[in-house]
């Protein structure tokens, strides 16, 4: 169906499989919190929000309510096999406390299937305001006008593009914390990481030509900025509060690794001596002190990393989608139940406090000093969707759901 936007979008999208990121997905990086750290012993799990459409980024808002950010199920205009889009991503409130929901924002791009589509990642408050990124880049499709000639219903094909490449690999600024009422464009990151990949041609990795963008964590910087990693341009930028967009890092690729793919790094935790901890789907962690890249800890207990967060103490805590990568191009493997959530020390000593967890994709710490963590996060609000084509076995026995994790 729509040949022309299926060539455009499939060559784009067949890089990211080849990084990893196509077959998963988005991740979180949040802002520190003040809290004390979360205990490593064992841990109890307790449901604050269930019924979820692929749950990604998870923030805590300043009146002690949970954003999380849906990643959607993707939609019936499809470019390609397996490559649909839809507007079904969405941000939303929880209150820990009942599991009431209120939508912030609806409408957003979910593209790809039902299970594990791209869409929002991270999500981060700033100044009181919250803040969400989209994955992709809008060079990845063509003309919405021109791609949709011959479609059943040309007018609808074109508004649904449109609004899919207005906010592909955007940060924007939602308008309210209490209902909603939509959100502001506030920079184009993927474009500009698209245009970055492009001009500083990665040698060591034909994947990353002519360009290739997927911003996947944000976290609240200094000034009002933000710090952004993308997944597929491998860079850690930082945006202003004026939205000016900066290249500090490029976390290069794992060495010696076949088949080729590169680093993909998905999140950061910002430390409380203000480094930042950046990891990987390919099970590396990394600092950045603002000044210099280092890395700190590859392999052992670190696997998909998706999502990141520090405490006070200066403990990071990781949430693996699954234990390690499996299979090669094009049929990577993420095992159900394979997922864990890691600690690791100031002193670089890591820690299960969490195994056997189904597809954690982002975490982050509340207020109340527990870990809050978006689980079955591959998974559709909706399970009839899913086919034994379209995701793994027993990968989804629920829908997608944010827990909180107790101790005893």
């Amino acid at each position: 169906m729509y040949q022309n936007l299926g060539r455009e979008v499939s060559s784009h999208w067949s890089r990211r499989v080849r990084a990893l990121v196509v077959a998963v997905t988005a991740v979180l990086a949040t802002v520190v919190f003040p809290v004390a750290a979360a205990a490593d012993h064992r841990l109890g799990q307790h449901t604050v929000a269930r019924g979820l459409d692929n749950p990604r980024g998870l923030a805590f808002l300043p009146d002690g309510r949970l954003a999380v950010a849906e990643a959607g199920h993707a939609g019936g205009l499809c470019l390609g096999p397996g490559q649909c889009v839809g507007l079904n991503g969405q941000v939303i409130a929880v209150m820990p406390g009942n599991g009431r929901q209120t939508a912030l924002a609806t409408g957003l791009p979910s593209l790809g299937g039902p299970f594990g589509p791209f869409g929002l990642g991270g999500l981060a408050v700033q100044r009181g305001k919250l803040y969400s990124i989209v994955g992709l880049n809008p060079q990845a499709f063509g003309n919405p006008a021109d791609d949709c000639t011959g479609a059943p219903d040309v007018n609808g094909c074109v508004a649904t593009l449109t609004a899919v490449v207005n906010d592909a690999g955007v940060l924007n600024q939602l308008k309210s914390l209490t209902s909603n009422q939509g959100w502001i464009n506030f920079a184009g990151v993927g474009r500009f990481d698209f245009d970055y990949a492009a001009a500083h041609p990665d040698p060591g990795n034909p994947e990353y030509m002519p360009g290739d963008a997927n911003p996947f964590g944000v976290i609240a910087g200094p000034a009002g900025g933000f710090y952004v990693i993308d997944a597929a341009s491998n860079t850690l930028d930082f945006v202003s509060a004026h939205g000016d967009i900066s290249v500090l890092a490029f976390i290069p690729d794992p060495p010696h690794h076949k088949p080729i793919y590169d680093a993909a790094p998905t999140c950061a935790a910002r430390t409380p001596n203000g480094n930042l901890i950046i990891a990987t789907e390919s099970s590396s962690l990394w600092r950045w002190n603002g000044k210099k890249l280092t890395e700190i800890l590859s392999g052992g207990k670190l696997g998909q990393v998706v999502g990141c967060v520090a405490d006070s103490n200066g403990n990071v805590y990781l949430a693996n989608l699954a234990a390690k990568i499996r299979g090669s191009f094009p049929n990577f493997n993420e095992k159900p139940f394979d997922g864990s959530i890691v600690k690791v020390t100031p002193k670089l000593k890591t820690s299960y406090i969490l195994k056997g967890v189904n597809f954690p994709t982002g975490l982050t710490l509340g207020p109340d000093g527990h870990l809050y963590v978006a689980l079955n996060g591959l998974c559709p609000s909706d399970l009839s969707l899913l086919t034994s084509q379209n995701s793994p076995p027993g990968g989804c026995p629920a829908s997608g759901k944010v827990v909180r994790l107790e101790g005893p």
